[in-house]
């Protein structure tokens, strides 16, 4: 089932009844050179505004409550000119943004393709960016976390957008949402946003906090909690008037955060199961087997990220040995990606030199620079070598 917005539902501040989807589109176009400067370098400017403390402070909050690792994958939806894109690649992740205006994400490219230092020792920042309206998103159980940092109120079809959002997800994948809220009804606030609309084209429709928790519930999403921010200096010679307004703003917070999760029957995020086939003897006198192999795992595999440095790829990992003595021998990368449940077939080849006096050959995976999947509770397959190997 799908809720369509409608005024009557008061969920959210209805549209003018524009074409938002053009005017998001030719937006950068219609702001002027001087704005277009803003969006290559925000949040920063100067003076630093009240925008540059609430993406710096909302950032953080991001990689706090998300607990992302070194190449987690990371959607970043209606991504405008990249900046938290940007600040998610410096911190290691593996970055996906999307937006449907072609002119941010010429931005956002851009923004990612300054970074031109390792953000870490042998650790490239990396990112793809695609001009496509959400609900197009053609991925399935690829990323880790989805962030939409103030874009919710742009999407037409809140409940159709989150579903796509959700499949985009590996099990367990968490949802990151931080929006306005919906101003009070001929205030202000409510007024700026319809000016907004009738200058731009765009839509600009926030939310009803408790409507915006209950569209994430019907969307599938659990354990749903949302957040107020507290993260400033409280002046503690005058305690009980910061008290109040502290616990004025935790009952009534001025944004809606929202963090979800995608639910999930798979416990460990990177187990493997390998399916062998049959030794073969190559033309040059190596080894190879034919290999199956099976993401058993929450996460997503990736097979290529970057350009020379590949840390958080998966590849099929041989060696020989065990405890103490590991021989490892050349790795082979997966033909593709594969998400949670999918299947690939792969070949395995060895140096027959490498095996001599050896009765088997163990087979694990491994992202590389980060861990093997051993150690993170999957087993290695164990296999016998050919009785002339």
């Amino acid at each position: 089932m799908r809720w369509r917005r409608t005024p009557e539902r008061g969920g959210r501040l209805p549209s003018l009844g524009q074409d938002f989807t053009e005017g998001h589109r030719s937006y950068v176009r219609h702001i002027g050179p001087a704005a277009e400067l803003w969006l290559r370098t925000k949040p920063f400017s100067a003076p630093a505004g009240r925008e540059l403390v609430e993406c710096l402070r909302t950032f953080a909050h991001i990689v706090d409550r998300l607990g992302l690792g070194l190449r987690d994958q990371v959607l970043d939806v209606g991504c405008g000119p990249g900046w938290l894109s940007e600040f998610l690649a410096r911190c290691g992740y593996a970055v996906t943004g999307v937006d449907v205006s072609e002119d941010m994400v010429a931005i956002a490219r851009r923004r990612l393709d300054g970074i031109t230092e390792p953000v870490g020792v042998g650790i490239e920042a990396v990112g793809e960016f695609h001009a496509m309206p959400v609900l197009e998103l053609p991925w399935k159980a690829r990323f880790d976390a989805a962030i939409l940092y103030d874009a919710m109120h742009h999407f037409d079809d809140e409940a159709a957008t989150l579903e796509v959002i959700r499949r985009t997800l590996v099990p367990g994948g968490r949802i990151f949402i931080h929006e306005g809220v919906r101003p009070e009804p001929g205030s202000e606030g409510e007024q700026f946003l319809i000016d907004e609309m009738r200058e731009y084209g765009t839509l600009e429709s926030p939310f009803d906090a408790e409507y915006l928790v209950a569209v994430v519930r019907m969307a599938g999403f659990t354990d749903v909690a949302r957040f107020a921010a507290l993260d400033e200096l409280l002046d503690v010679s005058a305690s009980e008037e910061e008290l109040r307004r502290v616990q004025a703003r935790v009952q009534y917070p001025p944004m809606n955060t929202v963090v979800a999760v995608n639910p999930t029957p798979v416990e460990q995020a990177f187990a493997a199961r390998i399916e062998l086939g049959a030794w073969r003897e190559a033309a040059d006198g190596d080894l190879t087997l034919g290999v199956t192999v099976t993401n058993a795992g929450r996460c997503y595999w990736p097979n290529e990220l970057g350009s020379t440095v590949q840390h958080g790829v998966v590849t099929l990992g041989p060696y020989v040995g065990d405890g103490g003595e590991r021989v490892e021998l050349p790795r082979s990368p997966l033909p593709r990606g594969l998400s949670s449940g999918e299947s690939v077939e792969t070949e395995l080849r060895v140096a027959r030199a490498e095996l001599e006096g050896r009765k088997e050959l163990r087979v694990d995976l491994v992202r590389e620079g980060i861990a093997w999947f051993a150690e993170c509770g999957s087993e290695p397959v164990v296999i016998p070598l050919p009785a002339d190997g």
